[in-house]
């Protein structure tokens, strides 16, 4: 008995996802300079507090040293939202608020859906002000110049994120294989 293909998700191919990449990386580098390791949040909090508390913010080092609205941060921050937009708009399968193996796993809620995400990206945001700085951007800048740091966090990054799936989706979708 012949085996049935397995239902495979559509997925980019990796080639023009990888030079979409490259490209985006060295509009940045050319047109900002080399990124520097900074939060998008504490960016936006500066702009937002520069006309309403000036003294405040010269008196911390912090935000003298962020970057401010029309840097970089502002440029990668606007281009997520709108490559995430033409992303899921040339995606070939239907995007839900609850993914299928999510649903498989915790059920249809997209209240706890998003409450999750939440947490997740407080997690993120926490780690990265702990660490001093945008840990994503050790990565893509890191890596990009070929930096040990970087390419070392990347690994750590991607082992990581395996461990979590695993942790917190066990063996969902794992049947079928």
């Amino acid at each position: 008995m012949p085996a049935t293909p397995r239902h495979q998700p559509a997925y980019w191919n990796w080639m023009p996802a990888a030079f979409a990449l490259s490209g985006i990386i060295l509009f940045v580098f050319a047109t900002f300079g080399p990124p520097a390791s900074s939060s998008g949040f504490v960016s936006l909090l500066k702009g937002l507090l520069e006309p309403l508390a000036p003294d405040y913010l010269a008196a911390k080092e912090h935000y003298r040293l962020s970057a401010g609205p029309g840097s970089w941060v502002f440029a990668f921050v606007l281009g997520m939202a709108i490559g995430g937009f033409i992303g899921g708009r040339t995606f070939a399968a239907p995007l839900t608020d609850v993914p299928p193996l999510w649903e498989k796993r915790f059920g249809a809620s997209r209240v706890k859906r998003c409450a999750a995400a939440f947490v997740g990206g407080f997690l993120i945001l926490f780690a990265s002000r702990l660490a001093g700085g945008c840990t994503l951007g050790l990565f893509i800048s890191g890596s990009t110049q070929l930096a040990v740091s970087g390419l070392y966090f990347g690994v750590l990054i991607f082992a990581v994120a395996m461990l979590t799936a695993r942790l917190v989706y066990g063996r969902a979708g794992k049947e079928e294989s």
